[in-house]
């Protein structure tokens, strides 16, 4: 029977595909770390140059005080440690370009980092404040602003009461007719004291003399 109609053809089993990979995580690059081998670097080279100067000003010296091969010699080799200044100066301005773009990068992901927190602290304040909303009551609110209008409307009425009872209407007229009496009071009794001592010391006066007349008699 297989031959007459033939047999199917049997497919291959398919391959699976292999597992995803998990893409490697770039490595984070720490800022702090890569300023601290910055200003190393920068301080190794600052050095270097510093050695090569002292190095060039003796070759310099042995050239103006030699002749012959010693001068020929002592200026090739300040010729060779000039090359070598200039170069070491060159990597220590790259070096330096490179510490302030460090430091203008840490600056920018502090500045970052602190809105980041800012924003966080702005968030939770604001979740803190809808969850204190939700426990007021707005009716209740204004009921009680509206009791609290009422009783102070109550209180002034009350006040009002009061003040108009225990007041009283005063003429300005009379009352400077008895100020103007009490002065003239005061006066009388001032000016009657004075007039009793200058009669006593009329009479003691009066009394001296008739002493006096009495005796020449």
């Amino acid at each position: 029977m297989n031959r007459l109609f033939g047999t199917s053809k049997q497919e291959p089993p398919k391959q699976q595909p292999p597992p995803p990979q998990n893409p490697q995580q770039p490595k984070v690059i720490d800022l702090s770390e890569q300023q601290k081998r910055s200003e190393a670097k920068v301080k190794e080279l600052t050095e270097q140059i510093q050695e090569l100067d002292k190095q060039i000003c003796e070759q310099y010296q042995k050239a103006k005080t030699s002749k012959g091969v010693q001068q020929t010699t002592a200026k090739s080799r300040a010729v060779m440690l000039l090359k070598r200044k200039k170069m070491l100066e060159q990597q220590l301005g790259q070096m330096l370009n490179n510490q302030m773009t460090l430091d203008q990068m840490a600056f920018t992901k502090e500045n970052i980092q602190n809105t980041i927190e800012m924003a966080q602290a702005m968030q939770q304040v604001v979740a803190v404040q809808k969850d204190a909303f939700k426990e007021i009551d707005i009716d209740k609110l204004d009921d009680l602003m509206d009791d609290m209008e009422d009783m102070k409307f109550e209180t002034d009425y009350m006040n009002e009461m009061m003040n108009r009872n225990y007041s009283c209407d005063i003429d300005e007229s009379e009352l400077d007719r008895e100020m103007a009496e009490i002065e003239n009071d005061m006066n009388l009794n001032s000016f009657q004291p004075q007039q009793q001592q200058q009669q006593g010391s009329y009479q003691s006066q009066t009394g001296q003399k008739q002493l006096y007349n009495t005796q020449t008699n």
